[in-house]
């Protein structure tokens, strides 16, 4: 059975380009959903409770939802449970601070280090962007001999390792203010996390439209 994800691409007898595999590869909206739905199932019910245990608990509940809910419409877990992964560490740190915005901060982290590992990868002249874009559309595979897909490579994952850096820098300076601010980082992060996102992701594609596909063994300027 063809996963959801796949139908529309399938459903015209072409197989999934590399645009439809970057949608997949963030989720698309129902990935946006998973996402927000056990940080804000965990607030809301922090908001009643005053505790973390219960909403903890509430959290990983709507986690598995997810997880479960794509294994009845037929579609890999995957992707859920990596999520479920990083809600259960959320939840561990939520538990051992005691606070509510410790549920928040491996994601804080998380991004952070993704700044690192992009920013990394261009300074090392191996663009993070390259080697996903090959990864998710085989025509692509030889992007680091085609310049100026090189070039685009470099520059979107150059924004990529920007919007990582604002995302973790905003959710820091909110962790960091006194009282409870887990209702705050829950919206606040997500007003900022998802236009960069959707930003950095069409930018990205203008920029490999742009440059175009690369000949086997190309080297043109």
């Amino acid at each position: 059975m063809a996963e959801p994800d796949r139908v529309d691409a399938e459903a015209d007898g072409r197989e999934p380009t590399f645009q439809d595999e970057f949608v997949k590869a963030i989720g698309g909206w129902r990935g946006a959903l998973e996402g927000a739905l056990p940080a804000t199932a965990f607030v809301v019910v922090r908001i009643f409770t005053g505790g973390t245990l219960v909403p903890a608990a509430v959290a990983v509940g709507v986690g598995l939802c997810a997880v479960a809910l794509r294994r009845l419409h037929g579609s890999s877990p995957l992707q859920a449970w990596g999520g479920f992964f990083g809600l259960a560490i959320a939840v561990l740190v939520a538990r051992a601070t005691g606070t509510g915005e410790g549920f928040f901060l491996p994601g804080i982290v998380g991004t952070a280090l993704m700044g690192v590992v992009f920013a990394a990868s261009l300074l090392a002249g191996k663009p993070a962007v390259g080697f996903a874009l090959a990864s998710y559309d085989a025509k692509y595979q030889h992007w680091s001999e085609h310049a100026p897909l090189r070039r685009a490579c470099a520059i979107a994952t150059a924004f990529w390792a920007v919007t990582f850096f604002v995302r973790a820098g905003v959710a820091t300076w909110i962790y960091q203010q006194p009282g409870d601010a887990d209702g705050t980082l829950l919206i606040v992060s997500n007003v900022v996390k998802w236009p960069l996102i959707v930003g950095a992701g069409l930018l990205t594609l203008a920029l490999v439209r742009r440059a175009g596909v690369p000949p086997t063994g190309s080297t043109a300027d």
